[in-house]
């Protein structure tokens, strides 16, 4: 049955336009009901299960492989990037794991391989490469594998259309990890203000909220924090703001197929999720980002329709379909349709991507949406009230400029596709509000299950060069937060000498911790102090401040 939306329910935005007019597809939100009827995906295949705390960024205790195509192609792929096994294997202390896949998989047939092939032996869990290279554009390997492999690993993948691109990433990725560390570090919030009501509610919902929650974290976010957005969107002028980037978040539409449709795939392969920024500007595209330096050596993620690629089959399609025959959508709903690949031709990632990653200037890692991207990763509604969920993309960014491999950024954000998954699969539809629910989570899960990271996920931004601080006895900050509640505080041993950091910085740390949203040895990073440490300090805390409203 296909519903509608509920007074006052804001339904979430698609940001996609046509390649020709820049028009919105659809011209208004689309009710979350008309997902009913849709089949509830499986749940993730999990492998061997990693522990999450354990040195995540040590490549000798994680292990790195390399998944490519089977047969010549992949012979190719894996000898383009020779350089970076070899790197690699001896960063490790061991020789990398190579893996050959079949192009075409299903998630079912992804999940087997995983299972059968990836896990196949109890003996070998302790050598099982965590970062995961997936080689090749998804008619080599399919998205639906990377999607399984994800779910508990750190995948990146390398899609490039001429073989010597895959040398010029990892000539550029092995100078990075050689260079010193900058001096300091720069963030760049952007979102095009092109007057439509998608871009309106991520401004809103996600680059305001985000800029607001980065510049909050302080010492937690380490970089100069800066926003833009202009009236009159140009994309020049994030060009020029981009070459002193280190890390960028961009909101836009994407551009999908003009009325008319494309003239050929190889102009859709070129064109497609392209940056508009709106119908009075040109669109970025591929070709403006091969050369010049734009967030040279770091992270880029843009939200868009099709910013990381094209599937074969859209996850919507089905329910598109439900939506063009109820004849419920303002605006054209086929339209969306006409993006994909015809009959016969490929998948593919999108050009933008490929362009700034061999860009000898471009960053080294980016993450997109490959099919639709909607306003619901970042707007829940599945509890009857809409939720801004701007710190899931923060902490990914926070991490990449703190030193995290990409792949372990990335994570802070795909984490929350399975735990969606899991509650849609377990979700009893018994009742009008609990199918709504379903419906909502429905969406949600699609729209995270659309993110793919593109480089090599073992990737990082080297932090800056510490900055030379005071030092004094680690006992003064145990009587730092004892003098705050005017009690007793008692800490594990340590060091004789340790940087100090401040209050501020020590109470936002353990208000992290408190709120259950980071863990003592995460919120602890970059602070100068042991997760034990931190750990003690939140008891003291937790016990002064019930101390103080009575309550302890």
């Amino acid at each position: 049955m296909v519903g509608s939306k509920r007074a006052g329910e804001e339904a979430p935005g698609l940001l996609l336009v046509d390649a020709d007019r820049r028009e919105p597809t659809l011209t208004e939100a689309v009710a979350v009901a008309t997902t009913r009827g849709q089949a509830v995906p499986q749940a993730p295949q999990h492998g061997y299960l990693w522990d999450e705390q354990d040195r995540p960024n040590d490549l000798a205790a994680q292990r790195w492989g390399v998944i490519a195509p089977e047969g010549r192609e992949g012979d190719a792929l894996l000898a383009a990037i020779a350089p970076l096994i070899a790197a690699r294997a001896e960063q490790q202390g061991a020789p990398v794991k190579l893996y050959r896949v079949p192009a075409e998989m299903s998630p079912t047939s992804a999940a087997s391989w995983k299972r059968e092939v990836f896990n196949r032996s109890e003996k070998l869990r302790q050598h099982l490469p965590r970062y995961q290279l997936v080689l090749g554009d998804l008619h080599q390997v399919a998205e639906t594998l990377q999607i399984s492999q994800a779910t508990d690993g750190f995948v990146g993948r390398l899609a490039f259309d001429a073989l010597e691109d895959y040398a010029h990433y990892c000539a550029k990725l092995l100078a990075a990890e050689a260079a010193p560390p900058p001096a300091s570090r720069r963030a760049l919030f952007h979102g095009v203000q092109d007057g439509t009501a998608a871009t309106e509610a991520g401004l809103r919902g996600l680059v305001r909220p985000c800029v607001e929650l980065a510049r909050e974290m302080a010492g937690l976010f380490p970089a100069a924090i800066e926003a833009s957005g202009d009236e009159e969107p140009d994309p020049g002028a994030l060009c020029s703001r981009a070459a002193a980037t280190d890390v960028l978040l961009t909101l836009s539409h994407g551009a999908g197929a003009p009325r008319g449709g494309w003239r050929s795939a190889g102009e859709q392969r070129a064109r497609q999720g392209a940056m508009s920024f709106g119908r009075d500007a040109d669109d970025l595209r591929g070709e403006q980002l091969a050369s010049g330096k734009f967030v040279s050596q770091g992270l880029w993620l843009m939200f868009a329709c099709f910013s990381a690629g094209t599937p074969k089959a859209s996850k919507y399609a089905r329910w598109l379909d439900a939506l063009i025959a109820s004849g419920q959508a303002a605006g054209r709903p086929e339209q969306v349709l006409q993006s994909l690949p015809r009959p016969g031709e490929p998948p593919f990632v999108a050009a933008i991507p490929k362009a700034a990653l061999c860009n000898p200037r471009g960053p080294l890692a980016f993450i997109g949406h490959v099919d639709l991207a909607w306003s619901y990763s970042f707007r829940e509604v599945d509890s009857g009230r809409p939720r801004y969920q701007p710190g899931r993309f923060v902490d990914t960014l926070a991490a990449a400029l703190k030193g995290d491999r990409v792949g372990v950024a990335f994570r802070h954000l795909f984490r929350y596709f399975e735990q969606v998954n899991t509650e849609l699969t377990t979700l009893d539809e018994g009742t009008e509000d609990q199918a709504r629910k379903r419906a909502q989570l429905w969406m949600l899960r699609q729209d995270l299950a659309g993110f793919m990271l593109l480089g090599d996920p073992a990737a990082r931004l080297r932090p800056p060069s510490p900055v030379k601080v005071a030092t004094r006895p680690a006992a003064s900050l145990q009587a730092q937060v004892a003098d705050f509640f005017g009690g007793t505080a008692v800490m594990p041993a340590s060091p004789a000498v340790t940087a100090a950091p401040s209050i501020d910085r020590l109470e936002q740390a353990i208000g992290l911790v408190l709120a259950g949203s980071h863990s003592p040895a995460r919120a602890a990073q970059g602070l100068g102090i042991s997760a034990e440490e931190l750990a003690a300090l939140v008891s003291t805390y937790r016990r002064g401040g019930r101390a103080a409203i009575g309550r302890d």
